[in-house]
């Protein structure tokens, strides 16, 4: 059904594909070659997730806060 209304459609898909294969090799090529840092990038992640807990319990104190607070305020 899709050759009547598109004749060369599955040329198409087939191009792209290829295309898109050939991209994904290019740019996977040079980032095997870019392991040196290891370490450096683990260290800035944990920094990172570590700060990332730090302000999520902050927020989340102050919520249980200000729910404890609108709690007692109707009692």
């Amino acid at each position: 059904m899709l050759d009547t209304h598109a004749p060369n459609l599955t040329e198409s898909i087939r191009v792209l594909i290829h295309n898109s294969d050939e991209r994904h090799h290019r740019i996977a090529a040079p980032a095997s070659s870019l392991k040196r840092r290891p370490k450096r990038q683990s260290q800035n992640r944990q920094v990172h997730e570590k700060r990332t807990f730090q302000a999520m319990f902050a927020f989340g104190l102050l919520l249980g806060g200000l729910e404890l607070f609108i709690v007692l305020h109707y009692l």
